[in-house]
């Protein structure tokens, strides 16, 4: 049995590594190339093989361990998709469509976590060697975007793309290293390549990041003491001052004041401005999938936004509705107070999770971890990545991280971590 169990999982181990290779590639550095040739498909590939995969490791155990966390998390999403049904949030393609793209971040989380891959030394040598060729060509787009703005449109098409590509490459990187003094500076130069981005946001999760790598370290503790609570000041502080251009822009001047008409407004405030009113009409599930801030809600128009009168605010029209799915935290509308509830105990309980992980001597799986939860706290003020294509690669690599954390547990015995037989990080 031994021997079988062994087989299965070298055999996860390699087409893993394989299916990172691919999505590193095909779904993160040129991904725009092919969405503009008319194929945007590489991050449901991506997660079909993952799914794949993870009903192999199932179907070929005797006692077909499933997730129990991820069958809570798919029955959250059939309950909402049944209730969107039900109070017609819109078309039912429309809904299907919202249903897909809301469930692949869970999806690659959590396929990864249970499947519990382990990159060899050599596979993460050739992962890091890839990251350098890929950091090369990202930085000379970033050189080349300063000289003519035009060369995003044909590589990354937008400029945040640029950033968020530097981010996964450095965490990746950082991952895949011995975790030395060496390796944390190679880090910090790769993430700081999507400064040619220019975006603010970027900017704060590059000083983050910064500090907590050359903070934490495995003589320190993370706790809740003086100096602790220090550093956490200073590096909210720092952040929002790198940050502070946007931060004004977006939610000083750019929300209601200022004698603005509502048509004036700017689209990524409107939404946010209406999603409490959404909140408040669609107690206690929310409006739906299809229904508000997301793609499937531009693509089949929701008649949310004609009932708040949106509908001719410029990016938010039916006719160029190319603003609509520019944030995500006001998508959470869809799901009303109990989905946020449940959104916010997902995120905090990996959090807390990561931080007592740090103390047990996981300092690079915790840390990262801890990095990836800032980068979608901070990327979902203003972008909806969390369900994109590089989304879905940073909660591929988070499933990575605290799969590590788990097997370490395993290994030391520590049966309250993680049991044996379950595969769960809902323990």
């Amino acid at each position: 049995m031994q021997n079988v169990a062994h087989s299965r999982q070298a055999f996860i181990n390699r087409q893993f590594f394989n299916l990172t290779l691919f999505t590193l590639i095909f779904g993160v550095m040129f991904y725009d190339v092919f969405d503009m040739l008319g194929f945007s498909y590489v991050d449901e590939i991506c997660a079909v093989l993952l799914l794949g995969l993870y009903g192999y490791r199932v179907f070929t155990t005797k006692t077909w361990e499933f997730n129990r966390a991820f069958l809570y998390v798919i029955g959250v999403f059939i309950f909402y998709l049944v209730y969107s049904i039900i109070i017609h949030s819109n078309t039912k393609g429309a809904i299907l469509l919202d249903f897909v793209v809301q469930i692949k971040p869970y999806i690659a989380f959590f396929c990864v976590f249970a499947l519990r891959p382990v990159l060899s030394v050599n596979q993460k040598k050739i992962i890091r060697q890839l990251i350098v060729l890929c950091s090369l060509y990202v930085f000379t787009v970033g050189a080349l975007c300063m000289i003519e703005s035009d060369v995003i449109t044909y590589t990354f098409s937008h400029v945040s793309r640029l950033a968020t590509a530097s981010s996964i490459l450095a965490l990746l990187y950082l991952y895949c290293s011995d975790y030395r003094n060496v390796d944390k500076l190679v880090f910090c130069l790769i993430l700081a390549i999507g400064l040619f981005s220019t975006r603010s946001k970027h900017f704060g999760f590059l000083a983050m990041c910064t500090l907590l790598v050359v903070y934490f370290n495995r003589s320190a503790t993370m706790r809740l003491n003086l100096k602790n609570s220090f550093f956490l000041v200073v590096a909210i502080a720092f952040t929002i001052i790198v940050a502070w251009k946007k931060i004004y822009f977006y939610f000083v001047t750019g929300g209601f004041g200022g004698g603005r008409e509502a048509y004036d407004l700017y689209a990524r405030m409107a939404l946010y401005y209406f999603s409490g009113q959404v909140f408040m009409d669609f107690i206690p599930f929310g409006s739906g999938f299809a229904s508000y801030a997301t793609y499937a809600s531009a693509v089949s128009y929701s008649p949310l936004y004609v009932k708040y009168e949106m509908s001719a605010m410029h990016g938010l029209t039916k006719a160029a509705p190319d603003f609509v799915a520019d944030t995500y935290y006001p998508a959470l509308a869809q799901f009303g107070f109990a989905g946020v509830l449940l959104f916010l105990y997902f995120w905090a309980y990996l959090a807390k999770k990561a931080i007592k992980s740090y103390s047990k001597g996981y300092c690079k799986e915790s840390l990262l971890a801890i990095m990836i939860i800032l980068f979608f706290l901070i990327e979902c003020t203003s972008d909806s990545t969390i369900t994109h294509n590089r989304g879905m690669f940073m909660m591929m690599l988070m499933g990575l991280c605290f799969a590590d954390m788990a097997q370490g547990d395993m290994a030391q015995g520590d049966e309250k971590q993680l049991q044996p037989n379950e595969n769960t990080v809902s323990q």
